[in-house]
């Protein structure tokens, strides 16, 4: 009966120990010492009220498809062109000014002491295309033709205008270098320029 009594008493304080120690690993780390024997601290905003929920904004309204398709839409348009299309009718009866002819870039010096007179470039062909198109008519593919039989040693600069499109005059200038090309002119003698403003584009001599 003593024993009895003796092993039910020790059955409750070691229940109450380990509890204390919250449990057996509890005890382990109480045993084991050092930082993972402290207490642990309370979890961040434990003492924070509940949030309220009646201040909780109600959600926005679902665009509508057919305004989140031109939305997608425009932003392709973006990424692609880097800018965004007119509105339509923006650029009714607008005309845009013939661009300005650049000046020809210097060709390097010659370190040669027989270095021959440099000679004065001669004035730009102009050259016409079909409109908002690269498209050359066959009476300008014969005025270039003519600039490449009398080039001898010169280069040729070609420049292209886009009617307010750089891509546009891009492809006129690439235009213009592919004619002299099959003319017979060498790539290296060609020299390629763009502005997006003006219209059409020229060839000139550059010596």
């Amino acid at each position: 009966m003593m024993k009895q009594r003796w092993r039910t008493i020790s059955s409750v304080c070691l229940v109450l120990f380990l509890g204390g120690c919250s449990g057996p690993v509890g005890l382990y780390h109480a045993m084991e010492g050092g930082a993972i024997a402290q207490k642990r601290q309370p979890p961040p905003g434990l003492n924070l009220p509940y949030p309220n929920l009646a201040d909780v904004p109600p959600a926005p309204a679902p665009t509508p498809p057919d305004e989140a398709a031109r939305i997608a839409a425009r932003a392709r348009q973006d990424a692609n062109n880097g800018m965004s299309a007119p509105a339509p009718g923006a650029l009714a009866g607008l005309t845009l000014p013939a661009g300005p002819i650049p000046a020809a870039p210097p060709k390097p010096a010659q370190t040669s002491a027989a270095t021959p007179p440099k000679l004065a470039n001669p004035p730009p062909v102009p050259l016409a295309f079909a409109a908002h198109t690269a498209l050359l008519a066959h009476a300008q593919i014969e005025k270039l033709r003519a600039l490449a039989a009398r080039r001898g040693q010169a280069d040729i600069l070609v420049c292209g205008f886009g009617d307010g499109d750089l891509a546009l005059a891009l492809a006129r200038a690439r235009r213009l270098a592919d004619a002299l090309t099959a003319a017979g002119v060498p790539g290296r003698a060609i020299r390629i320029s763009a502005m997006a403003a003006g219209s059409g584009g020229f060839a000139q001599l550059v010596y």
